[in-house]
């Protein structure tokens, strides 16, 4: 826990302090039941971070299943995953539902990860560069998420990509608005969705990369979680995906509104905020967030203690000061 006498009055450092004092114990909570439940040796809150790795591991080898069945173009994207959810139903379909629910368990698994970490006082010090180089690793990860069902051309991608579009024109990039691309169907290009497509697929490449440097300073990181956890993970994933298969949406046609669509909550939740806010706001509140995560390792700001001064008059010659230094 954040333990300094010298911030004892900062509002900042007491609320912090308590809110990591509040999380650890519901933490602990939940863990005990986990115990229970599966064993302390599969006690998935043990390894939400090999469970993130495991995860990410299913989701490139079901990515490319689908890529070999997939026609990266406007024209055939919708039906080519349609074929495979439901003419390959016995194996597309779940590659594509274990594909769907796999990404979502990385996202929860990450975010618990981070809390987690956070709560029990593991994210500065000498954790501190994992801490830094896992938030982008977050943002990566929700980007792909939006690339792929950018990919799937159904109603939920046609809000995405004008949604998106119109938030990123705020930004000083481009002088013309790139929403004005996606109008009608007739401003749509092959090479954009084959792109898109390109960077869906090699993204998750970088993550497997991202993984080592983010554990590289950390002693015996548990990169996957042990095989019994591993294949009971992998079971509720098919058991889910046979039960509630994923399913596409109406396809895109950009002469109408898409209206109401079926958010992906795990990877959609700003997007409500993209709607109903101005998008300054939603930039200010995602970037200000984000800058806020990177920082904790040095929130709140700690004083250096005073450097040890000695009096000659009373020095035994013990050399403990110099023992001391050789040690800081």
């Amino acid at each position: 826990m954040i333990k300094s006498k010298q911030h004892s009055g900062n509002p900042v450092f007491r609320f912090l302090q308590l809110f990591q004092r509040g999380g650890k114990r519901l933490f602990q909570i939940v863990e005990g039941l986990a115990d229970a439940a599966f064993g302390a040796q599969n006690n998935p809150f043990f390894y939400l971070g090999g469970l993130t790795f495991f995860f990410l591991i299913v989701l490139t080898v079901s990515g490319f299943y689908i890529y070999a069945f997939y026609d990266a173009n406007i024209a055939g994207a919708y039906a080519s995953i349609e074929r495979i959810t439901h003419e390959q139903w016995y194996l597309g379909g779940v590659m594509r539902s274990i594909h769907r629910y796999a990404g979502d368990a990385m996202v929860v698994t990450m975010v618990l990860h981070m809390l987690r970490r956070f709560f029990n006082d593991r994210y500065n010090g000498g954790r501190s560069f994992s801490w830094i180089t896992g938030v982008p690793m977050l943002w990566f990860v929700m980007i792909t998420g939006l690339l792929g069902y950018w990919l799937v051309w159904d109603k939920l991608a046609q809000f995405i990509v004008v949604r998106s579009f119109e938030w990123l024109d705020w930004l000083p990039i481009i002088a013309e608005p790139m929403a004005r691309n996606f109008l009608t169907d007739a401003t749509l290009t092959d090479t954009l969705f084959r792109l898109v497509m390109v960077t869906h697929l090699g993204l998750p490449l970088f993550l497997l990369a991202a993984v080592l440097l983010h554990t590289n300073r950390l002693h015996k990181p548990k990169i996957l979680p042990p095989r019994s956890l591993a294949v009971g993970t992998m079971l509720a994933l098919l058991v889910l995906s046979i039960i509630k298969p994923a399913l596409s949406q109406a396809p895109v046609d950009m002469s109408v509104s898409p209206g109401v669509v079926d958010l992906d909550w795990f990877y959609l939740a700003a997007y409500p905020l993209v709607v109903i806010w101005p998008a300054a706001v939603v930039w200010a509140f995602i970037g200000g967030g984000t800058l806020a995560l990177i920082s904790l390792p040095w929130l709140p700001p700690r004083k250096r203690a005073p450097a040890a001064v000695v009096d000659l008059a009373t020095c035994s010659g013990c050399n403990l000061c110099e023992i001391g230094r050789a040690h800081v």
